[in-house]
């Protein structure tokens, strides 16, 4: 049988001095179970804030973006429209510098990826079976990566972007003397703390290999001989889930169940 509402605010109690040092200790386990609580909810809260929604994003998390496209002879039309289309189809901020010999800017950083859609129709075969003419016939020779790179660098130094990255499409077929001024470009970007990611359009074993020599082998989004893009996020079990989020929730049950479990009303039946 339930106690009636005007006894449920407490117990009557003859001695209630002797009760003084459990309602202090009752009192602070509240305190701190509240503390304990409302600090995991603010770290779940902080991660979720943290998180990129987007899935698997060529351009690293939390980083400006440029991205630095191979137009040289070499590289076949063909080979692009699945990269640019994966691309455009996210919700990617980034600029766009394109290179051969030399290089300009396309797009400033920050620009909606969408934008490179406009560019899919130069890349893509038309019902014949060929591809159709692009502006940049005239701009088309050499490979000279170091020119885009160097010159996605000087963007993001003139837009004072202190967390940036580059992403480099290119089929890296690259000449024996631009390998060392490449390698000084690679290590004046990794000496000011921007990213490198490779999308590497099916290049030689040759060429890949070198270039792995210098960037490392987890900087390529593409391995050999395989068609899907497989960012790192997508390559490690941390970019599986959001284990973090995952752990604060788990927590912050914990604290609630030990709340209502330590501290709950005590009720008294007869």
């Amino acid at each position: 049988m339930t106690l009636p509402v005007e006894l449920r605010h407490g117990i009557p109690a003859s001695e209630p001095a002797r009760f003084r040092q459990a309602e202090r200790r009752t009192t602070i386990a509240r305190i701190g179970l509240a503390l304990a609580m409302c600090a995991a909810l603010l770290l779940a809260f902080l991660v979720a804030r943290s998180q990129d929604v987007r899935h698997a994003p060529l351009v690293p998390s939390g980083t400006t973006g440029m991205v630095v496209l191979d137009l040289s002879a070499s590289v076949s039309e063909g080979g692009l429209d699945a990269t640019v289309e994966k691309l455009a189809s996210t919700d990617e901020k980034t600029g766009l510098v394109v290179f051969s010999d030399g290089a300009y800017e396309l797009l400033p950083p920050g620009s909606p990826s969408r934008e490179l859609g406009s560019l899919l129709r130069y890349f893509k075969e038309r019902s014949d079976g060929t591809l159709p003419r692009n502006p940049w016939e005239e701009f088309r020779g050499g490979t000279r990566i170091s020119a885009g790179m160097e010159f996605a660098r000087q963007v993001l130094h003139r837009e004072n972007v202190s967390r940036g990255s580059i992403v480099l499409i290119s089929d890296l077929e690259i000449d024996p003397d631009e390998i060392a001024r490449l390698s000084e470009v690679l290590a004046l970007i990794e000496s000011e703390g921007f990213q490198v990611r490779i999308v590497p359009l099916f290049p030689s074993e040759e060429k890949r290999a070198l270039v792995e020599q210098l960037v490392g082998s987890r900087a390529f989004v593409r391995e050999p001989e395989q068609q899907e893009l497989r960012t790192p996020e997508e390559r490690s079990i941390a970019g599986l889930a959001p284990w973090l989020f995952l752990l604060a929730g788990m927590l912050l049950m914990l604290l609630l169940a030990a709340n209502e479990n330590a501290l709950a009303r005590l009720e008294v039946r007869r």
